[in-house]
């Protein structure tokens, strides 16, 4: 980090803390909802319907962040997280709170999120330099990993013997702290025209989507990947853990939080070995990656199935496997975000990585739901659930090995 400017490192340490502020208090309301309701399907489906604003609002987040000043996007963001944290502790604190009011702070923060993450985004290629973009790519993602490492940790601890009113105070004011924070960050901003607004953001978003399709082809393939990706793959992790922890079996609220810890420490792991690993990974063999996964998930399957009687060892596989699934997908994500992110002009960046995120989000919603009904369908027999998982993963893998087949993408460095 000696390296980087100040302001980069204050970019950083923001992240760390309104991501730990998140992490605690997602971590926490999944749980809260669990022990509410005891089902899959409603944890699911409020999960997944959580995301739709970024569906909508990415993109328009990326065409603001590429016309306005990122620093107090981020600032003003913050200080909005905190806020809508603050009415819901006050409905909690009066004892107001419902499963659906959760399934709003959690829409709501996500709205917020996808304005935010455009400008965080697109504000790394200016901070640094082109030979530390691969580099600082892997330390965004290592922090955020490494404050969702603590969260989970702090979360079970706080939730087990202190309950969800302290976590939703604390994530408040650590969002708050952040947005003083970046108060004192400088980005290079060039003020633009004003235009009106609709206007403004229809024209961006049409700039930023041709660019992907008739001038960018491997950002058009990405895409598809993400999509397919976080519609058959991700859900496992939002939604097919959590149940198979704590309901099916039947592990401490400190054992989630240690299979959270331990999927953080995996992906911060391989944000450090980037580096190392970056001669290694090319766009032809991608699939490889996927197709590690596949091999992954057969394997958890069979030690969660009836071959195993005990749920720890049980929860131990599935554990293990969790961390080096998302080891393998942190390489893949840090790869192909640095490779857009150095072929993207910078006044596009905010509009096409926005775009990005957009499109892969909106098989999160899908996914999360169908999964959460999956769960409860195959709680008796999980395992062939996980089987399925394998077998569309494996899919996956020759998919990304046929739309990369063609050796047209050079290498990140």
């Amino acid at each position: 980090m000696k390296k980087f400017s100040q302001d980069f490192k204050i970019l950083v340490f923001g992240q760390i803390i309104s991501i730990f502020g998140s992490s605690i208090l997602r971590f926490a309301l999944s749980l809260y909802v669990l022990d509410l309701t005891g089902s899959a399907t409603i944890f699911g489906t409020i999960m997944g319907l959580s995301v739709v604003p970024t569906i909508f609002l990415s993109p328009i987040g990326g065409a603001i962040a590429d016309r306005f000043d990122k620093k107090k996007m981020m600032v003003i963001l913050d200080f909005c997280s905190s806020a809508l944290i603050i009415i819901f502790a006050i409905m909690l604190l009066s004892g107001n709170v419902t499963v659906l009011s959760i399934g709003i702070l959690l829409m709501g923060l996500t709205l917020i999120s996808s304005m935010y993450q455009p400008a965080v985004q697109s504000s790394i290629p200016v901070l640094v330099t082109n030979e530390q973009l691969l580099k600082s790519n892997g330390i965004i993602s290592g922090v955020m990993s490494m404050a969702n490492f603590v969260g989970p940790i702090v979360g079970s601890l706080l939730y087990s013997f202190m309950g969800i009113k302290i976590i939703v105070i604390a994530s408040a004011l650590l969002f708050l702290l952040a947005a003083v924070i970046e108060l004192f960050m400088k980005i290079p901003y060039e003020k633009r025209p004003p235009e009106p607004f609709i206007q403004m953001v229809t024209k961006d978003l049409k700039q930023g989507a041709f660019y992907i399709i008739r001038e960018n082809r491997f950002i058009l393939k990405s895409i598809i990947v993400a999509f397919v990706v976080s519609l058959f793959i991700a859900p496992m992790f939002f939604v097919g853990l959590p149940y198979m922890i704590k309901v099916l079996f039947n592990m401490p609220d400190t054992f989630f939080g240690f299979t959270q810890s331990g999927i953080s420490i995996s992906i911060i792991f391989s944000a450090m070995t980037i580096g190392l690993l970056k001669s290694k990974i090319r766009s032809d063999n991608l699939y490889l990656w996927v197709l590690g996964c596949a091999g992954i998930y057969f394997g958890m399957a069979l030690g969660t199935s009836g071959l195993v009687e005990s749920s720890f060892t049980k929860y131990i596989v599935v554990t293990i496997s969790s961390m080096l699934v998302m080891f393998a997908l942190t390489v893949i994500n840090i790869y192909l975000n640095t490779i857009i992110q150095e072929k993207t002009p910078k006044d596009l960046l905010g509009k096409v990585m926005s775009i990005q995120t957009a499109a892969a989000t909106t098989a999160v919603p899908i996914g999360q739901i169908l999964f959460g009904f999956l769960v409860d369908s195959f709680s008796a027999t999980i395992y062939l659930l996980i089987v399925i998982v394998g077998i569309f993963t494996l899919i996956i893998s020759f998919m990304v090995k046929q739309v990369y087949k063609v050796k047209n993408v050079q290498r990140a460095v």
